[in-house]
């Protein structure tokens, strides 16, 4: 039996940092997906973007409490725990090319959408129920050493635009309609290097009895967008991507975090001049940044200006579809 899944990338469009602290954040799904070929083996036979790992894993790597040291075994690894299974030799091919810009990461979220793919492959392997979001994440929590607000991962199980938020209760997500406003993204061409920003801002969030205000600020600017886009008002969803922005400014300074460094503070500059709303998307640093304007005219304007001084346009688009395994089996194929 052989398999192939594919996952959907993501942006955060709204939210950034005041996710990880319960305060709701609005998400798209984009059309760059990773894949994951998975088949029965008589050996292990791991490959990572078209290339076979350079290290084979080591027998029974899969019970072993110490965590293999090649990107391929790891995620199965993760996945196989995440999921309590077991399961013989597989041939498995991870493939997040999708998501790279002359082989550099776009922060377009490809580790969750690696989980998400490779454990709903493996659950179909192995005859188990469809993979939840919180296997899933439990997954990528393990891939990360770490464990995130799991808004990326809920981007590659379900797809297209929601609403994301995580609480005392569980995690909650819901459909939201598209912005009137027309969207643009950034490639800054710097890769964020954003592995301790997280452990910062909990840190920060804990010792600054102040920090309160400033992540509830990021979450009014939130709900704001959130209700722009289903009122379809333009003006109000550019004020609110300008006041997300605003709030992420107060945030880096509080909390002395770099999100604006990797050209950010610059295409903020550029973006003001030209009349639109920009901020970045994710944790900041470098990566990914996103546009938007009431007239389409000054975003046009403006994104000729920022590439003309080195950025790169990034085409995305929203994809509506979450997750997806297909079987193949003797020749007949069914999803």
């Amino acid at each position: 039996m052989r398999l192939t899944a594919s996952a959907p990338g993501k942006v955060m469009v709204s939210g950034e940092y005041g996710v990880l602290s319960g305060q709701p954040a609005l998400v798209m799904a984009v059309n760059r997906r990773v894949r994951v070929r998975l088949a029965s083996a008589d050996s292990w036979r791991l490959y990572s973007d078209g290339a076979p790992e350079e290290r084979p894993p080591r027998t029974g790597f899969l019970a072993r409490t110490d965590r293999p040291g090649t990107p391929v075994a790891l995620a199965l690894w993760c996945s196989v725990r995440a999921l309590d299974c077991r399961t013989g030799p597989l041939s498995v091919e991870i493939d997040s090319r999708a998501m790279q810009q002359q082989g550099s990461k776009l922060g377009l979220g490809s580790s969750a959408a690696v989980s998400v793919a490779l454990t709903a492959a493996l659950a179909h392997h192995a005859g188990l129920e469809e993979a939840s979001i919180e296997v899933c994440s439990g997954a990528h929590d393990r891939l990360q050493g770490t464990a995130g607000s799991g808004f990326d991962v809920a981007a590659a199980l379900r797809g297209g635009w929601f609403e994301f938020q995580r609480d005392t209760d569980g995690i909650h997500t819901a459909d939201v309609a598209p912005p009137a406003a027309a969207l643009r993204f950034v490639w800054t061409g710097q890769v964020a290097r954003t592995a301790g920003f997280v452990s910062r801002y909990r840190t920060w969030e804990q010792s600054d009895p102040d920090s309160s205000k400033v992540v509830s600020a990021i979450g009014t600017a939130t709900r704001s967008a959130l209700a722009a886009c289903r009122a379809q008002q333009a003006d109000a969803f550019v004020a609110a991507i300008a006041d997300s922005a605003a709030r992420l400014e107060e945030l880096a300074v509080a909390a002395d975090l770099p999100i604006f460094a990797g050209g950010h503070a610059e295409l903020v500059q550029m973006a003001r001049a030209w009349g639109v709303s920009y901020k970045p998307c994710g944790a900041g640093g470098g990566d990914l940044g996103l546009a938007t304007a009431e007239d389409e005219s000054k975003l046009a304007a403006f994104m000729q200006a920022v590439c003309s001084e080195g950025y790169q346009s990034l085409k995305l688009e929203c994809d509506v579809h979450g997750v997806r395994v297909e079987r193949q089996e003797a020749g007949i194929e069914d999803s």
